[in-house]
């Protein structure tokens, strides 16, 4: 098999990728500077009117071409934690999910895929170790599975497998995290 062939399906995973972030990139912060992104402070505070409450973790990642922000927030309304998303180029809120647990009545409610079936079906798509796992619910009903798989170039991604239907909802390449994800 030649070195184009063997490339194909990491190809398939990051392709999504506008700034062609490859597994053997050296990849790093200098790069990130780079970029025409808004600063972390903007997309903070517009997540923060989205969700009132106190930011616990940020991450940077890709989705598509797009660098976001996602902030995990402990509501003060409710005391749970949601996840926002920020369009790092533009400054928005993108997307608002709660965390949930497996005994969450509207994750179960809906579900129709095995937490092990979302797991095969991630560890399928980007081969690697699950390091951490979450119970997703979004604000309109939806129900998710996320993992973060490290693979064996040390690349995290984040994969959302759609709970009824079992379908890769995104894979994300994790640029950096600030704060601690529970780990498995």
């Amino acid at each position: 098999m030649n070195k184009s062939m063997k490339l194909l399906p990491l190809i398939a995973v990051i392709g999504f990728t506008g700034n062609a972030i490859a597994d053997s990139d050296n990849f790093d912060l200098d790069d990130i500077r780079a970029w025409d992104i808004v600063k972390m402070e903007t997309c903070l505070d517009a997540a923060l009117d989205t969700i009132p409450g106190n930011a616990r973790k940020l991450e940077m990642k890709m989705e598509g071409d797009d660098p976001t922000y996602e902030f995990d927030i402990e509501a003060s309304a409710d005391g749970q934690t949601y996840n926002v998303e920020c369009n790092a180029e533009e400054g928005f809120v993108t997307e608002v999910e709660r965390e949930a647990g497996a005994d969450d009545a509207i994750f179960k409610k809906y579900a129709k895929i095995s937490e092990s079936e979302a797991r095969q079906i991630a560890t399928d798509f980007v081969p690697g170790d699950v390091v951490a796992m979450e119970y997703e619910v979004g604000m309109e009903g939806e129900v998710t599975y996320e993992y973060d798989i490290v693979n064996v170039h040390g690349r995290e991604y984040k994969v959302d497998v759609d709970a009824i239907t079992g379908e890769i909802e995104e894979a994300n390449l994790e640029l950096y995290e600030i704060g601690m994800e529970k780990e498995m």
